[in-house]
């Protein structure tokens, strides 16, 4: 547990100064400690892995709702809304399609698959990065937005293939009205409880242990809209974005809310404990990786497959939402913050908690995916940072030229 926390601070601190996710480094750890030394058994981890990838998906989502300005949701909302249905929606079919023709696996299965890893883009790699290469805050605040909507479509997407799976009915309606349903749910209760639990946190703000409370409040929250059959997760994600910007409720309180310490706070310990548990969560992801050496590159060959999938849905997409705005400057670099990481690896041990049939080959495809959408982000942001680097030194010649002139 220290090698794994000490390695994944120094792979952060690695992904500050050159752009390379940290993702990268804590997934090839587990592998080494898994499946290559076979230092820790794999079977014992999974039954509690299904719970600890829950449990780290919901403080992911709520930092990253905590983490944005309900401004820039506002100003960038339309476009990103567009990018995610054109780029969830377009994706999630090719690649049910491709694994359903090319893959010959079951209609449903490959749909299944298909929608972990359709379109989604994570915001713990995405949003950092795109702050360290000095993007234009509605750039920022477009990628933060799709990264949260993205992940919400994603994990309503393969639920609702999952319960076709298990009742045996493909009704279209009748998931799709599903789904709205637990958008719909998850939306309204997600604003009750973000409206009750600040004016209660801003109550007992001044007393100990409030973080704890929070995350009480984050469990209740998630827990009765998943029993009343909404979203727990948009749920969770609406309280931490109401808790980010909890001034829009002083017209309803008689005293104006003064909450800046407590979110301050709350922002600096919810920022330790989603990296602690992101750390740990895919270093065990690399533990449950199977190694087989006659799969290998056919493995590599069909994660390599999708990826190209991706990135020529993603083109398509970005052309789409950035169309006449100041978002066209930067398509390229939307284009290439298309790392994947929590939600499909997530969902992945979600299906073989499940005992669906081929999820461990969902989980090894999607260990590859996610490490080589890393790759092409990392690469993406270094040659973003060297190209910047080149901007300022070529303004700095001119503007020395000037003075000599």
């Amino acid at each position: 547990m220290a090698a794994i926390i000490v390695i994944g601070y120094a792979g952060e601190s690695l992904f500050r100064k050159t752009g390379v996710p940290a993702f990268i480094f804590l997934i090839l750890t587990g592998i080494v400690l898994g499946p290559v030394l076979h230092v820790f058994p794999v079977g014992s981890l999974i039954p509690a892995l299904a719970i600890f990838a829950e449990l780290t998906l919901l403080m992911v989502l709520f930092y990253a709702g905590m983490d944005t300005k309900l401004s820039s949701a506002l100003r960038g909302g339309g476009r990103a809304f567009i990018q995610v249905i054109i780029y969830v929606g377009a994706s999630t079919f090719l690649i049910g399609l491709f694994a359903f023709l090319f893959l010959k696996w079951d209609i449903i299965q490959s749909f299944i698959f298909a929608s972990m890893v359709g379109g989604e883009t994570t915001a713990a790699v995405v949003v950092p990065l795109s702050r360290a290469l000095k993007l234009p805050d509605v750039t920022v605040a477009f990628l933060t937005l799709e990264s949260a909507m993205n992940s919400i479509f994603s994990i309503v997407l393969f639920f609702a293939f999952v319960g076709i799976y298990n009742t045996g009915t493909g009704d279209l309606v009748s998931s799709l009205s599903n789904i709205a349903a637990n958008f719909s749910v998850g939306i309204v209760l997600g604003l009750l409880f973000g409206v009750g639990g600040v004016l209660a946190l801003n109550r007992f703000q001044a007393r100990k242990y409030t973080y704890v409370l929070t995350v009480g409040v984050i469990f209740l929250t998630y827990s009765i809209t998943e029993e009343l059959g909404g979203s727990g997760e948009l749920a969770v994600l609406i309280f931490g974005l109401i808790l980010g910007n909890y001034y829009v409720l002083n017209s309803l309180v008689k005293k104006p809310l003064d909450m800046d310490p407590l979110r301050k706070q709350l922002g600096t310990f919810q920022d330790e404990v989603s990296f602690m548990m992101e750390t740990l969560f895919f270093v065990f992801l690399g533990l449950t990786f199977a190694i087989s050496a006659g799969q290998i590159v056919d493995n590599f060959l069909i994660g390599a497959a999708i990826v190209a999938i991706l990135l020529s849905v993603r083109y398509v997409a970005t052309s789409a939402s950035t169309f006449h705005s100041e978002l066209n400057k930067e398509k390229r670099g939307i284009i290439l913050m298309c790392a994947q990481g929590l939600v499909p690896a997530t969902l992945a041990i979600v299906a073989l908690d499940l005992q669906i049939p081929l999820a461990s080959s969902f989980l090894n495809l999607v260990t590859y995916v996610i490490i080589l959408t890393n790759v092409i982000t990392a690469g993406g942001s270094i040659i973003s940072l060297r190209g910047s680097g080149h901007g300022e030194l070529a303004q700095k010649i001119d503007e020395t030229k000037g003075k000599l002139t």
